[in-house]
């Protein structure tokens, strides 16, 4: 919600300052869900993840593109490439889409990975589900176990 509400209260004049605040919010948001982990299974957490840095590395893309533009036009017969290190916005373009290719598939990869050591693992799991029971342990109790003798 801040990426699309908070930053439409920014003028459309400063568009260059609404893509840089919202790479720094997607920055943030990155940083707090690596950290805090809000979901039960360790592949949504690093599904959450990768999902923020695509979107993070669109951003940048966005941001590079605005800076090649704003080089070109402000600037008549300066080269873009003394800055950016991209002689045509073609580059730009083309490495950017490269980038979140060479980052989907690295993902893509992790996650048939983790699938496949997950499938392997004996589990107890519930019949109406299929999933894995949530067992949560009070404090001071050790042991999901009811033991009589």
């Amino acid at each position: 919600l801040v990426l699309t509400g908070a930053v439409l209260l920014i003028p459309e004049e400063r568009a260059f300052l609404r893509l840089v605040v919202a790479t720094l919010v997607c920055v943030c948001y990155s940083v707090v869900i690596a950290i805090v982990r809000p979901y039960i299974r360790v592949e949504d957490d690093v599904l959450a993840v990768a999902t923020s840095l695509v979107l993070l590395l669109f951003f940048l893309g966005a941001n590079w593109t605005t800076i090649f533009l704003g080089i070109e036009e402000r600037y008549q017969g300066a080269d873009p490439a003394d800055v950016l290190g991209f002689s045509s916005l073609t580059g730009l373009v083309n490495t950017m889409i490269s980038l979140v290719a060479a980052v989907l598939i690295f993902f893509l990869i992790g996650a048939i990975f983790a699938a496949r050591r997950v499938a392997k693992l004996p589990t107890f799991r519930l019949v109406s589900t299929k999933q894995q029971p949530e067992l949560t342990l009070a404090h001071g109790i050790k042991w999901h176990l009811f033991n009589s003798h």
